[in-house]
């Protein structure tokens, strides 16, 4: 079978989030989820892409507020439940499988003589005085690693495996503070610096002071010599000492397996959870909803190629977290000649701080599944795990009076094979691999992809939940030989380079793949050539079943397991170039190519619905056309509902009647005339901030709109098409079609005028709005571009 692949099944649908089966019918478009609901407005940290565009300052005020939206809205989750898990998963598989209850039962018993006899127990308990006796954070990093790490060494339990036999590849607790840990997120620098990390003891020797010497466990307490890279942590450990600590009591005389037993107000850590209130937060703006636009493309757009430091310092709960090159007092530069950006707080809460760890830990890998944290809060610590669907924490376990309950933490972190950890298997089966990965495909029988993980054209992700989209430059013989034979094969694009989009999307939604087989379809009896080649190349795509974010929830009997479920999928397709690279008439005639092409589509009921310059996208012809392409159809819907639950559509280039209160709550339909809008804003934001292909570097007007929510940007946006647009000034690149753009602007603007709820047949909003416009501008060799079939 030579055709593009989709692996895997059909799923079930859910209704949309906050809508019951019954109501599901009259909802208009899919509504904004706002504030701290279950599942959040998905707005989530912003796309890399965007932050260059805003420059973002070093100290990343504005990358905290889109993490903390993430952990805000966790789930709760039982920690009996979450050992019940995580034991289940470590036990011997070639045996009868035990009662998951009756586990945990016998676990907890097994762990007692550790707790309770010989001196490795008074040796644990003298460690939990020294936590409860501290005066300062600091003094607890040490007993807590070394009651740990001691516990690590002396547990066992019958009928689990070890994940490892070696000692190598032995886990321990080693403390990490003062030492910061940074990472390259394409080319911007993130320094982090959490309390204590977990790691195998391979990676505890990489930060010694003396390489190749023979390792002391008593270096994991110490501080490290050398900095740990997040490749090689597994997770990490964020510590809270109270200024004013009560109810605290030291270890008793003797443990005993007991039922759970901890108040209720700190049964849960509270972040954000005070009060109903679901307005924004005062520290946070708010970017777009990360498109993944550049999804076919291993080239990016200028913002992703001149990425600043947007990452960069974070810790400042300590006067030593910032090197010594950040506590300057030098002014920063900036290239909109902004005024130097406030200084963070002197406080961070430790969920924050917990979620940007998650974050790099995510970050750190192609493709990681899920991130295990943990937050010690005085005498109680807290389990926090993430998935690209939500964060569930766990309530708390009172490790000094409780420490039976925490020694089975400890045992099934002992026994946990690496893959448990959250990492993929299939791309990282061991400990730091990596190379060439083999995917089963039942048609093709096995696809090589060998990815360019250091590419400077890649496109990455840094954040916790939603789609979490990475575009890596890939080869891969197999399906280099299966392009030439693919039905919807386009022979005009002589490019014979590949890139592979891994992403997770809701299981809810019509899948990318699927939605392009139906455009493949449209584009196969297309004797026009509107759409026929001006759709992206998909090579081949597979879901990854085993992936399913609701296969935990579901094993931990959380309400609605499988709603807002989220799967890995991988996607390729032949590489295109962003639209932003083209100026003057070559820029206008992909654009309207691209309208052609989206116009066609919705009438056949394809609607794409997120119209932004990342999935405007061209190629060039071996005879030096450029044809545009619009891409990115993991949003789009072939029905009148949308389904899932994430938000369509990037703010900055949203119709206005899509920007209202009424359309955040789903009342709005999404229609022709707003994706024909969206076209406007998209050609006006080029004309303004691109100059010869290139992003402005100084005077780049529009910056603050991608950090407006949609009710500000309703208001700044109607400012500008009100009368703020005649004062701005083109790029010399672009000046004709700022021209174009204008009087396209000032027509929608009189529509608004005259009925702001006007609706426009799809006929009327195509050539009132667009049409009329643009035929007189472009010249007939632009205008009537068709290429023949081969």
């Amino acid at each position: 079978m030579a055709d593009a692949r989709i692996a895997g099944g059909t799923v079930p649908k859910t209704p949309t989030h906050n809508v019951t089966v019954d109501s599901v019918s009259e909802l208009k478009s899919t509504p904004f989820a706002v504030g701290s609901a279950t599942i959040s407005e998905h707005i989530s940290t912003p796309p890399l892409s965007m932050c260059i565009e805003l420059r973002l300052p070093r100290n990343v005020n504005d990358i905290r507020p889109w993490i903390g939206h993430d952990v805000e809205s966790y789930r709760e989750c039982h920690i009996d439940e979450m050992l019940q898990e995580l034991l289940f998963r470590c036990v011997d598989r070639s045996k009868p499988l035990p009662d998951k209850p009756t586990l945990l039962a016998d676990c907890l018993k097994a762990v007692l003589p550790i707790c309770n006899e010989g001196q490795d127990a008074l040796t644990i308990k003298q460690h939990l005085g020294d936590i409860v006796a501290s005066t300062i954070e600091e003094h607890m990093y040490k007993p807590f690693v070394q009651a740990s790490n001691l516990a690590l060494d002396k547990l066992s339990a019958p009928g689990l495996v070890r994940s490892k036999d070696d000692d190598d590849n032995k886990i321990l607790f080693h403390r990490n503070d003062p030492k910061n840990i940074i990472q390259k997120h394409q080319g911007a620098t993130s320094t982090r610096k959490p309390d204590v990390v977990i790691v195998s003891l391979t990676g505890a020797k990489k930060v010694r002071k003396q390489l190749g010497q023979a390792y002391n466990d008593v270096e994991a307490s110490e501080k490290p010599s050398r900095s740990f890279k997040w490749t090689d942590v597994r997770s990490t450990v964020e510590f809270k000492h109270k200024k004013i600590r009560t109810g605290l009591s030291t270890p008793p005389a003797t443990y005993a397996a007991k039922a759970y037993d901890v108040s209720e107000a700190k049964k849960y850590m509270k972040y954000r959870r005070e009060s109903n209130d679901t307005s924004e937060p005062t520290d946070s703006t708010h970017l777009p909803l990360p498109g993944s636009g550049v999804a076919t493309s291993s080239l990016q757009t200028s913002e992703t190629r001149k990425l600043s430091n947007i990452l960069a310092p974070n810790n400042k709960k300590r006067g030593s977290d910032q090197p010594p090159e950040d506590r300057s007092t030098k002014k920063l530069k900036v290239d909109n000649d902004e005024k130097e950006p406030p200084r963070e707080p002197l406080k961070i809460h430790p969920v924050l701080h917990n979620g940007l760890y998650a974050a790099e830990l995510f970050a750190a890998h192609i493709v990681r599944q899920s991130v295990t944290t943990y937050i010690v809060e005085d005498d109680m610590i807290y389990l926090w795990y993430f998935d690209r669907q939500d964060a569930i924490q766990c309530s708390g376990i009172n490790f000094v009076q409780d420490l039976p309950r925490f020694m089975v933490l400890l045992l099934a972190m002992q026994r946990m094979p690496y893959a448990e950890w959250g990492y993929n298997r299939l791309f990282e089966p061991v400990d730091g691999s990596s190379g060439e990965v083999r995917v089963p495909d039942e048609d093709i029988g096995e696809v090589d992809l060998t990815f360019d993980l250091e590419s400077d054209k890649r496109v990455t992700h840094f954040g916790l939940r939603e789609r979490a989209t990475t575009v890596f430059p890939v080869k891969s013989k197999a399906l280099s030989a299966l392009i030439p034979t693919l039905p919807h094969h386009n022979p005009h694009n002589p490019t014979s380079e590949l890139v592979a989009k891994l992403y997770w999307p809701e299981e809810e939604r019509e899948s990318e793949a699927e939605i392009l087989q139906k455009v493949y379809e449209i584009a196969k009896k297309d004797t026009e050539g509107k759409v026929k080649y001006h759709v992206p190349e998909m090579v081949w795509s597979h879901k990854f079943e085993e992936t399913s974010t609701a296969h935990i929830r579901t094993a931990l009997g959380l309400k609605d397991a499988e709603r807002g479920r989220r799967v890995l999928y991988i996607i390729v397709f032949k590489k295109l170039d962003p639209i932003t690279d083209l100026s003057e008439d070559e820029f206008l005639s992909a654009w309207w190519q691209i309208i052609l092409c989206h116009y066609v589509l919705w009438e056949k009921q394809v609607h794409h619905r997120d119209i932004s310059p990342s999935n405007l996208m061209v190629y060039k012809t071996s005879d030096g056309r450029y044809i545009g392409v619009l891409n990115d159809f993991d949003l789009s819907s072939t029905r009148d509902t949308p389904s899932g639950q994430e938000r369509t559509s990037t703010v900055p280039f949203m119709a206005l009647r899509l920007l209202t209160k009424d359309a955040i709550e789903g009342k709005v339909q999404h229609l022709y005339q707003h994706d024909a809008e969206s076209f406007l804003w998209v050609f006006a934001w080029v004309c303004l901030r691109y100059e010869g292909g290139r992003l402005l570097r100084k005077g780049r007007p529009l910056d603050e709109w991608l950090k407006l929510d949609a009710i500000r940007c309703y208001n700044v946006k109607t400012g500008f098409l009100t009368g703020h647009c005649y004062d701005m000034i083109p790029s010399q690149s672009h000046k004709k079609n700022w021209n174009i753009a204008m009087a396209c602007l000032r027509i929608v603007n009189m529509s608004y005028a005259d009925d702001p709820l006007r609706t426009l047949e799809n006929k009327d909003a195509f050539e009132k709005w667009l049409e009329a416009s643009v035929l007189s501008k472009l010249p007939p060799s632009l205008l009537n571009v068709r290429l023949e079939s081969k």
